[in-house]
């Protein structure tokens, strides 16, 4: 048994589980609806009528569903295959195909941010323009290196763990 994006009960639950509140899931449905029949020349409902077989994401609404859902918990393909019921490698294989249209229909809807620059200045000049940026900061735990000099580097003596 999968995960049903349609038994989530909030609008908390919403934003846990995608990101999105339900009314801006709901519009990038669409988007992510024609950004894939774009790709494809084919919908996916008649994609699966030429399969005859059922699909484990069946609308595009599950498609977006479970890249959304990838994004924010980051899993690992085996535990994703075992959330959407499906095996790990068509679970990397579905987040990879589904990420692409989702990074399509983002472009369309002219909501995807700039991801490559030539300079440092075009960087710059681009973030100028930018009224609000938003930065991950999450501090990530590395192996305590065996170098003493590289040691020293790395620690700043406010924790007492390397990992």
């Amino acid at each position: 048994m999968g995960v049903n994006y349609k038994e989530v009960r909030n609008a908390r639950q919403w934003k846990a589980t995608r990101g999105l509140s339900q009314a801006e899931f709901n519009s990038l449905t669409l988007s992510f609806g024609q950004a894939y029949e774009r790709v494809h020349e084919i919908s996916l409902t008649q994609g699966a009528q030429n399969l005859k077989q059922e699909m484990a994401l069946s609308s595009y609404a599950d498609c977006l569903y479970f890249v959304l859902f990838q994004l924010k918990t980051g899993l690992t393909q085996d535990c994703l295959g075992v959330v959407f019921n499906m095996d790990g490698s068509s679970a990397l294989r579905n987040f990879q195909k589904y990420l692409s249209i989702l990074e399509l229909a983002l472009q369309q809807q002219q909501a995807l941010p700039r991801r490559h620059f030539q300079t440092l200045e075009e960087f710059k000049k681009y973030l100028r323009l930018e009224p609000e940026i938003i930065t991950d900061v999450t501090e990530i735990r590395t192996e305590r290196p065996a170098n003493k000099e590289k040691q020293q580097d790395r620690y700043s003596g406010k924790k007492k763990s390397y990992r």
